[in-house]
């Protein structure tokens, strides 16, 4: 299955890194955890790219640019009571943050901001990039 993994990663590069969505997209077809693919993306040397949730991949880092999470300017005090409930000690993971999307009908990145709003760490992530 890890060559198989590889070759997908491989013919899916985009400007030498794996966009995430991309990475998701490769673990579902394979029937694999989307962290197995972020390892062996890892073990490959390439980066992971585009964060659904803003908080990487954007740019370069040292610039300032690498992500676009950013606090919700707007705050929907459901979503908020949400996100403060499904926290642990500060924390919210990636695959959490996908439910509450999923569930709210909410785009992921908005709710990745609402819990930069509130000063939630994100963490960890379902690829395994932090």
């Amino acid at each position: 299955m890890t060559e198989e993994i590889e070759a997908k990663i491989q013919s899916s590069l985009v400007g030498g890194q794996l966009p995430c969505t991309v990475a998701h997209v490769i673990a579902y077809e394979l029937d694999v955890k989307p962290l197995q693919v972020g390892q062996i993306a890892n073990d490959m040397g390439v980066a992971i790219s585009l964060c659904q949730l803003g908080c990487f991949g954007y740019g370069p880092k040292a610039e300032g640019k690498s992500k676009i999470l950013r606090p919700a300017a707007r705050k929907d005090e459901k979503l908020m009571d949400r996100l403060r409930s499904m926290a642990v000690k500060g924390k919210i993971s990636c695959f959490k943050l996908w439910q509450i999307a999923s569930e709210s009908g909410l785009e992921r990145l908005a709710v990745s901001n609402a819990a930069e709003a509130l000063g939630l760490k994100i963490g960890p992530c379902q690829l395994g990039c932090f």
